[in-house]
């Protein structure tokens, strides 16, 4: 069986999250992505916390499925290495600040010249053009620069970064479905092209109070658990702390809800009888609610009643309770693989597994590489010796280590 990207090659200069998740997606999928790492450290992800054998384990996660070479991008024989694997290559995909890959001579201009046909993913915080393109960013800039942390947070608290780096996240699925969009543009038109992938664009993107705010001057702010347009469409708190989510902002799921709860008269009560008058009385709602959730000792007897009429809720999971979800490990949304060579002790690793299930084209769950593991395997293809290559890889160390 076939994968979906099966002969597409991608030369990955990506770092940290968005890129390298992007290009991982096509690994997933039968791509081979050669990643080029600097000498000694490697992408910027393989420094970060936890760590497993002394290694981070994230970056396990991030670069699945992908092949490593080191190279040193300001060497001129780097260069010459690289223009010759472009030229074999689909895609090219890099994620440093706007304006670093010319001084490399490997930015959109230069490798269209040497591979007219390339499809080159340039990832970046706030694109590359417009008053922001020089500015330093990761997703937490993101993620503030959008709207999104003001929204985010209790209604009378501060603004709150989300608990995952959410505009790395858009921005690797954003960039993958750009990649694919760029392939089956080629394959119609025969043109390659340049693709300007910002975080802060995909988190813009997803700030769904955007066109009140231009439209209706109606300054959305954070609203904490419950949303300003949809009620009950929350977190509630039962007894001793335990939490779960509600959905029943339908008028049939308000009625069941009421009838559940022994309160009927919410059904035609002005504050609660519709979704709106709902919003308008949300503390009034979360009274009414959490005063009937209170009254099960543990919060799953009140889940099992409201799921018992078709009530769209469930408890709120730590990730240890996720990891130890069977229905997920059934799916393959977490899995064990491989650990790559180096790794002594542990021999596999649980991580998040591929998330699209695809019926005749499925994903294939891969380990991720060592720094360097494929210099030989690729170098060689290209002229050098592998004599040629330890020394290099040897001059490269020594500089990268007084770095």
């Amino acid at each position: 069986m076939s994968s979906i990207f099966d002969g597409i090659r991608v030369i990955d200069f990506t770092n940290n999250l968005a890129g390298p998740g992007a290009t991982a997606m096509l690994a997933d999928f039968g791509a081979e992505v050669i990643k080029i790492e600097r000498p000694v450290a490697g992408d910027d992800i393989r420094g970060i916390s936890p760590r497993l054998e002394g290694q981070a384990i994230f970056g396990l996660w991030s670069n699945r499925g992908k092949k490593s070479i080191t190279l040193a991008l300001d060497d001129p024989r780097s260069k010459e290495i690289l223009y010759k694997m472009i030229k074999d290559a689909d895609i090219v995909a890099e994620s440093f600040k706007p304006g670093q890959m010319k001084k490399f001579g490997l930015d959109y201009e230069s490798i269209q010249a040497i591979q007219p046909k390339i499809i080159y993913l340039s990832v970046s915080a706030c694109g590359q053009t417009g008053a922001y393109a020089k500015k330093p960013g990761f997703d937490i800039i993101a993620q503030a620069m959008s709207g999104q942390m003001d929204l985010t947070g209790n209604r009378n608290g501060p603004p709150t970064r989300l608990g995952v780096p959410i505009g790395d996240y858009v921005g690797a699925f954003n960039a993958a479905f750009s990649m694919a969009a760029a392939l089956y543009h080629r394959d119609r038109t025969g043109e390659g092209q340049h693709i300007d992938l910002s975080l802060l664009d995909g988190m813009v993107s997803m700030n769904s109070t955007l066109e009140g705010a231009a439209n209706l001057d109606t300054h959305p702010t954070r609203s904490g658990n419950h949303y300003l347009n949809m009620a009950p469409y929350g977190v509630y708190q039962g007894k001793d702390g335990q939490s779960c989510v509600i959905s029943a902002y339908t008028g049939g799921a308000w009625v069941k809800l009421c009838n559940l709860m022994g309160k009927p008269e919410l059904i035609e009560d002005p504050r609660t009888a519709s979704n709106v008058s709902r919003t308008k009385n949300i503390d009034y709602l979360v009274e009414q609610v959490e005063s009937w959730l209170k009254t099960f000792d543990d919060i799953g007897g009140a889940i099992q009643v409201m799921e018992s009429v078709g009530i769209a809720c469930c408890k709120i999971k730590n990730t240890d309770e996720v990891v130890a979800d069977q229905n997920l490990w059934e799916r393959g949304t977490i899995v064990e693989v491989e650990t790559p060579p180096s790794f002594q002790e542990h021999r596999t690793v649980k991580r998040r597994g591929t998330w699209i299930h695809m019926s005749k084209t499925p994903a294939v769950q891969k380990r991720a590489p060592d720094l360097g593991e494929d210099n030989y395997h690729y170098l060689t293809q290209y002229g050098l010796t592998k004599e040629e290559i330890d020394s290099m890889q040897a001059q490269w160390a020594e500089k990268f280590k007084k770095q």
